[in-house]
């Protein structure tokens, strides 16, 4: 539980940020090297700018349930998604410090499994449980289906175009 920090190659580690809860996902921002974000399964949503020396929670964000997975988008350092179980997706646009809901047109039961962002385009995708995939492509203020009905999604990866 938590999150742990090595310095020195792996050789000693210290927890940088305790939880009594399981951290899902931890990422950094590939625009800023000291911009990280974690989510847990009920301890919220947590963020370091210091490269992880220290983290702060994120209180826009709801903690009562499962957060799976963040990503940042590519093509707009100011642009992050977090998916989750119980609250769908929620985005910020101005480098996490407000967080949105943007749920309108996914399923009722908005259980995302996942969110991941097109490194060319910045389209939204999620990952709906046994639904489909949603794309949007305003970063989640509304979403379409995009395919794979009934499926499970686990990860996105995106793939560059041959020049």
């Amino acid at each position: 539980v938590g999150i742990y920090l090595t310095a020195d190659g792996a050789e000693s580690w210290r927890q940088v940020l305790a939880t009594e809860e399981t951290v899902d996902d931890v990422q950094q921002s590939p625009h800023d090297p000291d911009l990280w974000l974690a989510v847990t399964q009920s301890a919220g949503a947590w963020v370091s700018r210091d490269g992880g020396s220290t983290w702060s929670e994120l209180e826009d964000v709801p903690s009562d349930a499962t957060l799976y997975n963040v990503t940042f988008d590519p093509t707009d350092a100011m642009r992050m998604a977090i998916g989750s179980w119980t609250y769908g997706v929620h985005t910020s646009e101005d480098g996490g410090l407000t967080w949105m809901t943007r749920n309108a047109g996914l399923p009722e039961f908005h259980h995302v499994w996942r969110v991941g962002v097109h490194p060319d385009t910045g389209r939204l995708y999620a990952s709906v449980i046994q639904s489909d995939l949603y794309v949007s492509d305003d970063f989640g203020r509304t979403w379409q289906e995009g395919g794979f009905e009934g499926s499970q999604i686990s990860d996105f990866q995106f793939v560059p175009r041959a020049q």
